[in-house]
């Protein structure tokens, strides 16, 4: 007599549900991967945010240097039209003006005019409006103009300086994103993933501070 276990098939599905409850390692290591190409892209995006923060400083520090020196030729101004109708006056302001205009151009970080770039998009709170300062609104015949392009000079000079403070502390902001995000690399099952491949794909050391003072150099 052939005995049948009553049971067969509740062990056959028993047998199924352990096998389809094992991790497949090919997904483990396609997770893994996915984790590590996203912690890639944002520390690319954070480089490029401390990159462009920094040099934004440097363009803001200039640009302060510069309404320094365009000021004490705006004084000038002020004096001169005290007395618009003399001709020594007229073309002395021609001359302090065209001064003041080459000072605009000419003022560069990096390649770039610092008084052209849009530092508002790194930070709203940022105010200084360096396309404001136009020495073109100077007519000594009227003494109303040179005080007023002093007014802007020093608000906007004001403004550079607040911007400065507040670009660092965004720095400091990101800097710690960064450490966070290399923190999260190092932390990542890298056993899942194809040594071979992923020595190519990324360097051990991942993003560090020190490649990024590289990277801005």
């Amino acid at each position: 007599m052939k005995i049948t276990p009553h049971n067969s098939t509740s062990i056959k599905e028993n047998i199924t549900s352990k096998q389809s409850s094992k991790i497949n390692p090919q997904d483990k290591t396609q997770d893994t991967q996915e984790t590590q190409d996203s912690i890639k892209i944002n520390q690319s995006e954070i480089s490029k945010t401390v990159k462009d923060i920094n040099n934004a400083i440097g363009a803001l520090q200039i640009a302060v240097k510069k309404i320094d020196e365009i000021n004490h030729d705006a004084k000038d101004l002020v004096k001169i039209s005290k007395k618009p109708q003399e001709e020594k006056n007229i073309k002395k302001a021609d001359e302090l003006k065209e001064k003041i205009y080459k000072i605009l151009q000419d003022s560069n970080f990096n390649g770039e005019n610092v008084f052209s770039k849009n530092y508002q998009r790194l930070s709203t709170d940022i105010h200084f409006d360096p396309k404001s300062i136009k020495v073109s609104i100077v007519n000594i015949q009227d003494p109303n103009t040179p005080q007023n392009f002093i007014k802007n000079l020093d608000e906007q000079k004001k403004y550079a300086k607040e911007a400065i403070d507040i670009l660092h502390n965004k720095l400091s902001t990101t800097m710690d994103e960064l450490k966070k995000t290399d923190s999260s690399y190092n932390t990542l099952d890298k056993s899942a993933l194809n040594q071979s491949q992923f020595k190519n794909a990324h360097k051990p050391e991942g993003i560090t501070l020190e490649r990024i003072t590289k990277l801005l150099g």
